[in-house]
């Protein structure tokens, strides 16, 4: 009798012991409000914005009680596990939420970045939206590596830099989420600046030492698929289906100055005609079917494309308001030919400065304002402008009810030109504006 009340207090103990070694935190964010906007695309934006006409002016209005204006709703897992001789392993596990509407999460389209092979945003057209699954371990006085679908190194220093913290409205010119109003038709993916996560992606980052911090990102699909004749005139033959992804970021804090830069570089290959006998993922198609299963044919044209992706910031908290600086370049490069256009090349690139400030404890404003530029073919049948042109700025305040709710204003607005004549994505504007409700747990 003495040995078994010994044994359950010892496994008692033991169980006591690693409950408190180990824990899981649920957190998440409810965004909600009234969101609206207002559009005018050009004549050369009939066919890119799906105009019934290419001739004219396109305006468009909208008004909606929507979600996730300041921040992305999500709910999230993460957790720790202390393994001793301060190792630790962790994990985390967070789907987007669509708290407006009865998908509560999940989309029925599958977004795919600039003829990508993996999934690089937010959209899944799956039942959940994975914003980012990982897990890693988390050296004490070294650093730590993860593994999973992340963030992608440009975007955890744009994170740290964002006057905006790169909400969903319009006006911010470096982070360009496709739910911002008249962003322009690129085809570089849902955010025109840069991607802002990778799938099957391996993380490293660093700790701080003496205020410099440093990391890396491979991401990879290495695949090899072997093209089969189903009855077409296409031999059989064996091909390439490829996709990389790599980048490096570092960033140095000294007293009240950050600065930070990333890297990252994209590689998109595959061979032209493959064919399969079966059902099979559309992953160049336009409009509903975009990767969704269709019956097989030729899927897509040879590519190799390429997206580097350079990204430079800066902020100084002068106490009573903390100062941005940031500049975003983007190139992303065919070099295989489609369409009879070899070579092509989008070039964007932007700089921004704002301003964030509590005005008083429960009052907190920003203000941004920036431009840009594209070069070279922009969507539309190959056509070619010699640039084009943009402009906008972001107002915004935050009321804080308390450390976990608040309600807020925002307001933005982009415009665009170009010296070109019919140059396409230029003589456009967009204001968007929203006001709503958030509650962070």
């Amino acid at each position: 009798m003495k040995k078994s009340l010994f044994a359950v207090a010892a496994v008692t103990a033991f169980a006591g012991a690693a409950q408190a070694q180990s824990s899981v935190t649920v957190y998440g964010i409810l965004d909600v409000g009234y969101i609206g906007s207002n559009t005018t695309y050009n004549a050369n934006d009939g066919a890119a914005y799906g105009a019934s006409s290419s001739k004219g002016v396109t305006k468009a209005t909208t008004s909606q009680f929507g979600a996730s204006a300041e921040s992305s709703s999500r709910l999230g897992f993460k957790g720790t596990e202390d393994l001793g001789g301060g190792m630790q392993a962790l994990f985390t596990v967070e789907m987007g939420l669509n708290p407006a509407t009865a998908q509560l999460s999940g989309s029925s389209a599958m977004a795919k970045e600039a003829g990508g092979l993996v999934q690089t945003t937010n959209t899944t057209g799956s039942a959940i939206d994975n914003r980012q699954s990982f897990v890693g371990l988390h050296k004490n006085g070294i650093g730590q590596f993860s593994i999973g679908r992340q963030y992608t190194t440009v975007f955890q220093e744009a994170s740290a830099t964002s006057p905006n913290q790169q909400n969903n409205v319009n006006g911010d010119v470096i982070y360009t989420p496709s739910s911002n109003a008249g962003n322009n038709n690129t085809g570089m993916g849902g955010n025109t600046a840069y991607t802002t996560r990778a799938d099957n992606a391996l993380m490293v980052n660093t700790d701080s030492f003496g205020g410099f911090k440093a990391g890396g990102m491979y991401a990879m699909a290495n695949g090899n698929t072997t093209l089969i004749n189903n009855g077409t005139s296409a031999p059989s033959a064996g091909g390439v289906a490829n996709w990389s992804g790599w980048g490096l970021n570092a960033d140095f804090t000294w007293q009240k100055l950050y600065i930070g830069a990333a890297y990252q570089s994209f590689k998109t290959q595959y061979t032209a005609a493959q064919y399969s006998t079966n059902l099979v993922v559309n992953l160049a198609g336009a409009g509903a079917v975009s990767g969704q299963l269709i019956p097989s044919t030729t899927l897509f044209q040879a590519t190799n494309l390429s997206d580097k992706q350079t990204y430079v910031a800066g902020t100084y908290d002068f106490g009573i308001l903390k100062a941005y600086l940031q500049w975003i370049g983007r190139k992303v490069q065919q070099d295989t030919a489609a369409a009879g256009f070899a070579g092509a090349q989008v070039n964007r690139n932007a700089q921004q400065i704002g301003v964030r400030s509590f005005i008083t404890p429960t009052i907190e404003a920003w203000g941004s304002i920036g431009n840009g530029k594209y070069t070279g073919p922009i969507v539309v049948a190959n056509t070619q402008p010699g640039s084009v042109n943009f402009i906008g700025f972001q107002l915004g305040a935050n009321y804080l009810l308390s450390k976990r709710t608040n309600l807020y204003a925002i307001y933005g607005q982009t415009q665009t030109s170009a010296s070109t004549s019919g140059a396409v994505g230029a003589g456009s504007s967009a204001n968007q504006y929203a006001v709503g409700v958030r509650h962070t747990f």
